[in-house]
């Protein structure tokens, strides 16, 4: 059933039209979606006469000049939820401030806005153009029944087109959820789920945990402090789980806790973190080669690893994330083979892409001590069947209340967070962005009520921003078992 979104917005903004933008949903204001376009300079001044005797160093001058900017790329758009609260009742107001300030912090008047109000169907609400006069739009929005609402703004031209700054739309946000513990998962977990991965945890442990690992020096103060080894881990389907490790130099055996870290959505080399007291394990998506030049990294992305997310996303034995997910088993076991470790503490972290492998990495392996998962992406496949947007990678569309394609959809419940969450028993920090149209919030909770009850859980809510990758409560976290494992050295 549709939610019924209601809207009203007052107060200081004179409004010129209210209608559909051609681009349905809001995500006709999101900076991904824009192209890029040169950039707005203004009528060109008038040219003086060059004297017959220029002087050179003021002609070499001129020619360093940066055109002029527009004004309105100094601009401060603004939507923010009125006052702290940011959880509400079905049928409660939601009152949101949408401000514009130019560069010295004044209000700016006479320049088009355009707002967009729409709730967590994928459908857009509601669509308007104004014109600002100096004093903050204020937009009370309600929702009768458990799920997420979001206001978008953007600048516009004279014309109502969207204005762009370095080829992307300017634009902000704002969002609040409704009764969001009351958010169910879309569909059952399978009979046999827990079978399913027990038989492939079967099958990976016939594969020795056998490394190769080759010494990376590394530069500044972190040279004789830290050893670095790029290193690569027997896997199934020979494809070995990749990734640099880092720890303290002349650490002594049974010492360290272990931070094993899990990549986002991409085709890229893993990193280099290092922890003075830790062991760090930052793991690439893939199994693919480390430190390589870009052009490695595009080829693989326009080939091999083109549309990853959906490959045999119709077979449960043969989807991508299997053994994706086998990998992000096998780094732990890995870790756990290091004299180094401490036996007790072994943490996961990760955002989006990330983020759900940290899911799993903590579902599967009962050895895991604390998750951090910001916004996990595949989570919530079935939220579409509850009329919601499922979060990424979006598997399956619904047709007439039922899925396009129901074996997909069958599959898609063998690699959901919300179905791997219930088997988690280490203390969960997880967080969710309000205006997040990529790991949508709906999802991001359906999940976190599926974590037991007995697990201790967090969640770190940002009301204005989108799919982002920080988790300050979950990283504070970290640091204090890091902190307390170095004191009991």
């Amino acid at each position: 059933m549709k939610d019924k979104l209601r809207i009203s917005c007052t107060a200081g903004l004179t409004a010129l039209a209210a209608f559909f933008l051609s681009a349905c949903c809001c995500g006709c204001v999101t900076a991904d979606e824009s192209a890029k376009a040169e950039a707005v300079s203004g009528e060109s001044p008038k040219k003086a006469e060059a004297p017959v005797a220029e002087d050179a160093a003021l002609k070499k001058k001129t020619a360093r000049q940066k055109p002029e900017r527009p004004a309105y790329e100094s601009y401060r758009l603004r939507v923010a939820p009125v006052g702290k609260k940011r959880i509400y009742k079905a049928g409660e107001q939601i009152r949101f401030n949408i401000t514009l300030l130019d560069k010295a912090k004044q209000p700016v008047s006479g320049q088009k806005i355009g707002y967009a109000v729409s709730s967590g169907d994928g459908r857009l609400q509601k669509n308007i153009i104004t014109t600002t006069d100096g004093r903050p739009l204020v937009c009370e929005v309600s929702l009768d029944k458990p799920g997420w609402v979001q206001v978008r703004a953007f600048l516009l031209d004279e014309n109502g087109k969207p204005l762009l700054k370095r080829g992307k739309k300017i634009m902000a946000g704002a969002g609040a959820m409704v009764e969001p513990e009351k958010i169910k998962a879309g569909c059952e977990e399978p009979a046999d789920f827990k079978s399913f991965w027990d038989a492939q945890k079967a099958v990976l442990a016939k594969v020795p945990v056998k490394a190769e690992k080759v010494e990376v020096p590394l530069k500044g103060k972190q040279a004789g402090k830290f050893k670095c080894y790029d290193v690569k881990v027997d896997c199934v389907d020979n494809v070995p789980v990749s990734g640099y490790l880092t720890m303290p130099a002349n650490a002594k055996p049974g010492t360290l806790p272990a931070v094993v870290s899990y990549h986002g959505a991409g085709v890229y080399t893993a990193s280099k973190p290092v922890r003075n007291n830790a062991i760090s394990f930052d793991v690439n998506a893939h199994g693919i080669l480390n430190g390589q030049p870009k052009e490695y990294y595009n080829h693989l992305k326009t080939n091999d690893l083109r549309g990853y997310p959906q490959k045999n996303k119709n077979d449960r034995d043969k989807f991508y994330f299997k053994n994706m997910y086998l990998r992000v088993l096998r780094a732990l076991d890995y870790v756990k083979t290091l004299p180094e470790w401490d036996g007790k503490n072994l943490i996961v972290v990760g955002s989006s892409q990330g983020g759900a492998q940290a899911i799993v990495a903590a579902a599967l392996d009962p050895q895991v001590s604390l998750c951090l998962t910001g916004v996990p992406a595949l989570s919530d496949h079935c939220g579409n069947l509850a009329g919601r947007q499922s979060g990424w990678p979006r598997l399956f569309s619904v047709k007439n209340g039922k899925p396009a394609d129901a074996r997909t959809a069958e599959v898609s419940k063998y690699y959901d967070n919300v179905n791997f969450a219930k088997y988690i028993k280490a203390p969960v920090y997880m967080t969710v962005g309000m205006i997040d149209e990529t790991c949508v919030p709906t999802s991001v909770y359906a999940v976190y009520n599926n974590l037991p009850a007995a697990t201790e859980k967090h969640m770190t809510i940002f009301p204005t921003e989108g799919h982002v990758g920080k988790n300050p409560a979950g990283y504070r976290a970290m640091n204090k078992v890091l902190k307390q494992a170095a004191e009991k050295k």
